[in-house]
């Protein structure tokens, strides 16, 4: 069976086509398609099963969501599976735009998915005291005892600026720069680095040629 995730993001995309009010047979073929994915809980269902000696077809691998979209859809860009755990879509969308900058692609199709679909996930969790133990996660708080997680499956149709004035686009915001890196070595292999997480905003800022002092928002990764 297939994947709840390919299929709740194959609804998503027919929906962000109609409201940027594209079709099948207008959208260009020349479309990237950028997902970030961080779980396939739904192969375990398939797993199980082949123990038991029930044959189950496993449409549950991270390179089929994208894939899915692509063959639908007849896009024939880029279609790209990324797992970077917690910043999956943003690094969707930083090599969305990448290949919008290069030319690659003339439209790109950027999303992130998340069900929770098996119970193992959150025994393991659990078992490692991953979870808060109470209804809510305090960042950035000395009460934070542990984290909570959701579920979501979103998407954005990106094109270059002058591409989507020339064609009458609504258009509902506007990436100026993008960047990415990793921490490298921290105090634990999952631990986030500030530093790291400083000189990156410091690049994108400077690379967008935005006065940090303008910013009146930020959305903390994780």
């Amino acid at each position: 069976a297939m994947d709840p995730q390919q299929r709740v993001f194959l609804e998503v995309v027919w929906g962000l086509l109609e409201d940027a009010g594209y079709t099948r047979k207008t959208v260009s073929r020349k479309t990237g398609v950028y997902v970030g994915v961080v779980s396939n809980d739904y192969c375990s269902y398939a797993n199980e099963a082949a123990l038991r000696g029930i044959s189950a077809y496993r449409a549950s691998d991270y390179y089929q969501i994208p894939n899915r979209i692509s063959y639908f859809f007849d896009f024939q860009g880029p279609s790209v599976a990324i797992d970077t755990a917690c910043s999956g879509s943003g690094t969707a969308i930083h090599l969305a735009c990448e290949s919008l900058y290069k030319g690659e692609v003339e439209t790109a199709i950027v999303g992130g998915v998340n069900l929770f679909l098996h119970p193992g996930r959150f025994i393991q969790y659990s078992q490692m005291q991953m979870l808060s133990h109470g209804d809510k996660c305090r960042p950035f708080s000395a009460e934070a005892d542990g984290t909570l997680f959701g579920e979501g499956i979103g998407a954005f149709l990106l094109k270059p600026r002058e591409a989507a004035e020339r064609d009458g686009d609504v258009i509902y915001g506007v990436i100026k720069s993008t960047s990415v890196n990793s921490g490298g070595k921290t105090n634990g292999f999952t631990v986030p680095n500030p530093q790291a997480h400083a000189a990156l905003i410091s690049e994108a800022l400077e690379k967008a040629e935005v006065d940090p002092r303008t910013i009146s928002y930020v959305e903390a990764h994780g």
